[in-house]
């Protein structure tokens, strides 16, 4: 009877596990310009350097200058939210210009 209970248990943890993502979006300023490239939030459940990589590779293909990528994470959607706007917020104190690109990693 504990065998068949631990194996419920179990069963039920694991697609939890399994479709538990992170929620994230990428940005890279450009010091020079006076830019913040940001893209939309999106989830993950990848490492953050392929994102970053991945958000870098575009950027570089649409010849934006660009200094260091970096993707913030958070556990769900609305914080990436208040995360996200918070660094709009701060970029547009600092005199940047926010450049939202429709971007989101390929699976």
């Amino acid at each position: 009877m504990a065998r068949i209970l631990a194996g419920l248990f179990v069963a039920s943890v694991i697609p939890h596990c399994v479709l538990a993502a992170d929620w994230t979006y990428c940005i890279a300023p450009s010091h020079a310009e006076h830019k913040l490239y940001m893209s939309p939030i999106f989830a993950t459940d990848g490492p953050v350097s392929s994102a970053e990589s991945a958000f870098g590779y575009v950027l570089d293909q649409s010849n934006f200058r660009h200094d260091d990528v970096q993707c913030p994470r958070s556990d769900d959607e609305s914080s990436a939210v208040n995360m996200q706007q918070q660094t709009i917020s701060f970029n547009h104190k600092a005199g940047n210009t926010i450049v939202n690109l429709r971007w989101k990693p390929t699976r």
